[in-house]
């Protein structure tokens, strides 16, 4: 099954066989508490097996070979997340984090668009405000200087017509009108468009 390293599918080999598991991902990733746990199971597994055969199956036996078994069965489902994240290509990570990054771009110009106030409030726009939630977008309308600067092709002395125009015309309703009022050709437009928001000043 993809996503799933067959070491889990091992450790819940019946009856305790597979409680050594957790081992194998614990060498593999220099986690001494992952190979302690597979230790740990594999003893009191290995202590039912011996108990059972001392004891004709009595004495406790089967307890401890079921906790050894499934104690390296849960090890190994919750270390399993954090050892795939780890050993994921650093392509397949980057990938993640740009569809995630997308993401919150398209929903901030969600909120500002249809739920203005909300989008002030979280601070939609303004990665120059500690602590906003600016979802990787500027509000050309109220970021610094230097927030602007950050949006692709945008210069200092594009940044600064920007801030004069806008403070001429209490700011602009899209992108459109930004590039018409400041002079961008439409390639420029373009790259702005999926950047930028234009809440009320």
């Amino acid at each position: 099954m993809n996503g799933v390293p067959w070491w889990v599918w091992v450790s819940a080999t019946p009856m305790g066989l597979g409680a050594w598991a957790p081992i194998v991902p614990g060498r593999q990733r220099g986690r001494a508490g992952w190979v302690a746990a597979g230790v740990l199971w594999s003893v009191i597994a290995l202590a039912g097996w011996i108990a059972a055969i001392v004891n004709d199956g009595g004495g406790g036996a089967g307890g401890l070979i079921i906790l050894g078994w499934f104690g390296a069965i849960a090890t190994t489902l919750i270390i399993r997340p954090t050892y795939v994240a780890e050993t994921a290509s650093s392509f397949a990570r980057g990938r993640e984090e740009a569809e995630r990054r997308l993401a919150e771009r398209r929903e901030g110009q969600r909120i500002a668009a249809e739920e203005t106030d909300l989008a002030i409030e979280l601070g939609v726009g303004r990665p120059d405000q500690p602590g906003a939630q600016h979802a990787g977008l500027v509000d050309v309308n109220n970021a610094s200087l230097a927030a602007l600067l950050k949006l692709p092709g945008v210069d200092d002395a594009l940044a600064t017509r920007i801030v004069e125009v806008r403070a001429e015309i209490n700011g602009f309703a899209s992108v459109h009108e930004l590039g018409g009022l400041v002079d961008l050709d439409a390639n420029a437009v373009e790259r702005l468009a999926d950047r930028v928001v234009f809440l009320p000043r």
